[in-house]
């Protein structure tokens, strides 16, 4: 189980990475790659916990998008990616809606996140 957590986040942590390395009028946010990847893992574990289906799935299948097309990491007009991204964020949703639902219920990824600020 470790390596397959390791696993995902040096994929996600060299997407990230290439994302970073794109100057600021190509992407407006420059992130750091740990903190970002181990938090998408926090946040599915705090998913899969509250009986919400894993967007591991999702996410990795995002992740091969940007992998397969790193050279288009840096462009502003590429939009290649953007329906993997759009159902990451959608399986995300998910789970915060059923955490406005409960009153008692917290994530700190539900309030105040904006997609749009994800690195790729």
């Amino acid at each position: 189980m470790m390596t397959l957590i390791t696993g995902c986040s040096s994929k996600c942590e060299a997407v990230c990475s290439e994302a970073n390395a794109c100057g600021i009028t190509e992407r407006s946010t420059d992130v750091d790659c740990p903190e970002f990847c181990n938090d998408v893992e926090e946040f599915n574990s705090r998913a899969v916990a509250a009986g919400q289906q894993s967007c591991d799935a999702q996410f990795q299948a995002h992740l091969d998008c940007w992998e397969s097309n790193s050279s288009q990491m840096c462009s502003t007009e590429f939009k290649g990616c953007e329906e993997s991204g759009t159902a990451w964020t959608e399986c995300m949703a998910a789970h915060c809606a059923a955490v406005a639902e409960d009153e008692n219920a917290t994530d700190p990824n539900c309030f105040g996140a904006d997609p749009a600020l994800y690195p790729f």
